[in-house]
C-alpha cells in the first residue's frame, strides 16, 4: 500500500495545487490566533502593570504554563510584592489578558542591568 498523491474523487480536470487565495486566510488566522496568545504581550505589558516607581526595580522574564516569572533586585521588595500586592496584580493581569490561564506569579531575587 503506497502513498495515494491523487485527492479522492479527482478527474483529472483541474490543477492539484491550492492558490494562495485558498491558503492565505487560513495562514493567517493562525499566525493572529498565535499572537494573540503569544506571551510576550504579558511581558511586555509588566512594566505599566507595576507601575513606574517599582517598574525598575523589577523585570518580567518568563510565562509558561499559567506561571508569569519575575525577577525583583532586592528581597525587601521581594517580600512587599508577595505580601501585598501579588493578588492585586494577578488580578490586573487576568482582567488584562483573559484569553491566557494566568495561575500565579512567581517573584525571585535577580542580577540583572537593564538595557
Amino acid at each position: 500500500m503506497g502513498i495515494r498523491r491523487i485527492p479522492r474523487n479527482y478527474r483529472g480536470l483541474k490543477p492539484t495545487g491550492r492558490t494562495l487565495d485558498e491558503l492565505l486566510p487560513r495562514t493567517l488566522k493562525g499566525i493572529e490566533k498565535s499572537l494573540k496568545t503569544s506571551p510576550d504581550h504579558i511581558l511586555e505589558a509588566w512594566p505599566k502593570l507595576i507601575g513606574e516607581k517599582l517598574a525598575p526595580m523589577t523585570r518580567a522574564v518568563s510565562y509558561r504554563d499559567g506561571t508569569l516569572t519575575v525577577e525583583v533586585r532586592s528581597s525587601t521588595l521581594l517580600s512587599l510584592l508577595v505580601q501585598h500586592e501579588r493578588a492585586r496584580l494577578l488580578n490586573l493581569l487576568r482582567n488584562k489578558f483573559p484569553k491566557h490561564n494566568i495561575q500565579r506569579i512567581f517573584f525571585r531575587i535577580g542580577n540583572y542591568v537593564d538595557d
